[in-house]
């Protein structure tokens, strides 16, 4: 009889043990997964500050910090409030994508005709929407893959001519065309030299507003109204203002002293929101915002998070605050403030307060090692817990195992009575 029953209670005894003990050690000792930039935290950026060229400054390299950072993915604003007023931009965008990645395929596959209509169609797209591009660097690549294709299908003066226009939408950017024959790297290499041997003109750029960013072949000039220099020729214009529709232009200008490029930034289509908000957003810096204020921000942002910058002040003696806001939990998360002196450009000062305002645990941080606390098992709450509740299921377990192998009620004669309890 005690063979009989021994084993399944054994069994059942320790098989709850083992699934809770088992599982635990491989789990426990697998390596965290590998964090992606992907998995970082959407943000934007409000700039609270008075519409003056110091703190509008100040707004382009803290927007430059987030754009760099790999805490975050960053979104700008101006893209929201202009959200359903550039469809036909964003679509144009879109297809230029699209065209480069089908001339690649057509590159490789030695379709070099018909990678060049790609390459072809994908620039008159980016020079349409040249003010919505998140990269201005995308222009000139595709001119300079216009160029290769043109050059393997055998046509070398089209092709010195896009690799010049590349040059010029990018003076800073030289084109690596190693994968390709060397001839290719050779015609490009005298295009550019060319182009960068033009005459130098110089032309102001005038916004209304003023302190608009201007860009000018592919390299940031200052805030409108300001004066440009660089070599002549074709010349690619992006102007952009937080509450202001983003404009580009494109154009030739050939004289030592050209006219001044002048242009109107008509409201951006949210922008009544946007002002509207930022007035109350203000009290991010004393603690003190509303928490619908905060969900009202996510939805005009588009971003999870928001850093919400007040500059003031003068040159001598700048007042930098800066506040990190979770929009989607509306709370504030961290604030920074700093005295400066801005009498020109700082950008390292910027990246530091921009790091400092991170340096806090809620946000991940994708360079950063993982560390795993190796606490043993059997020192989890959780453990014992889990195992209280196999216990107890044993119990049950070995209740039902041996009922049924329980010694048989006693049996009662004639005239003899009894009382029989289970439990």
């Amino acid at each position: 009889m005690r063979a009989s029953w021994h084993r399944p209670t054994a069994f059942a005894l320790l098989l709850p043990v083992l699934l809770v003990v088992a599982p635990a050690t491989p789990v426990l000792a697998a390596p965290p997964p590998s964090p992606s930039v992907q998995d970082a935290p959407l943000t934007t950026l409000f700039d609270l500050s008075h519409d003056e060229a110091a703190p509008r400054e100040i707004a382009f390299d803290v927007a430059r910090s987030l754009r760099r950072s790999r805490q975050v993915r960053y979104r700008d604003l101006d893209e929201e409030l202009n959200r359903g007023a550039e469809d036909n931009a964003v679509s144009s965008v879109r297809s230029g994508d699209g065209l480069v990645k089908s001339g690649r395929a057509k590159l490789t596959a030695g379709q070099y005709a018909k990678a060049a209509d790609d390459f072809e169609a994908a620039v008159e797209s980016y020079v349409e929407a040249y003010a919505l591009l998140p990269d201005l660097a995308v222009l000139p690549r595709a001119m300079a893959l216009l160029g290769v294709a043109q050059l393997l299908d055998g046509d070398e003066r089209r092709a010195a001519v896009n690799f010049a226009r590349s040059v010029q939408a990018d003076l800073k950017y030289e084109q690596d065309f190693t994968e390709f024959p060397a001839k290719v790297q050779t015609v490009y290499d005298e295009a550019r030299k060319a182009a960068l041997a033009r005459p130098r003109i110089q032309y102001e750029v005038r916004t209304t507003p003023a302190n608009a960013r201007v860009y000018v072949n592919g390299v940031f000039q200052g805030l409108s109204p300001v004066w440009v220099k660089t070599t002549a020729g074709e010349q690619f214009v992006s102007l952009s203002k937080h509450g202001s529709a983003r404009r580009a232009k494109v154009l030739q200008l050939t004289q030592a002293d050209s006219p001044a490029v002048v242009e109107v930034l008509p409201p951006a289509k949210r922008k009544a929101a946007f002002e509207s908000l930022s007035e109350r957003l203000g009290e991010i810096f004393e603690g003190a915002v509303e928490p619908n204020d905060l969900t009202e921000a996510q939805g005009l942002g588009g971003a999870t998070y928001a850093v919400a910058l007040r500059a003031s002040g003068t040159r001598d003696k700048m007042k930098v605050e800066l506040a990190l806001a979770n929009l989607a939990g509306r709370q504030v998360v961290n604030r920074v403030s700093r005295e400066i002196v801005w009498q020109k450009r700082d950008k390292e000062l910027i990246d530091r307060l921009v790091d400092e305002l991170f340096h806090i645990p809620e946000l991940p941080v994708n360079d950063a090692p993982v560390t795993v606390r190796e606490t043993p098992v059997y020192k989890a709450w959780w453990f014992w817990t889990v195992l209280g509740v196999a216990a107890a299921g044993s119990a049950a377990v070995v209740l039902l195992a041996t009922r049924k192998h329980a010694a048989a009620p006693p049996k009662y004669g004639a005239g003899e009575g009894g009382l029989v309890i289970r439990f």
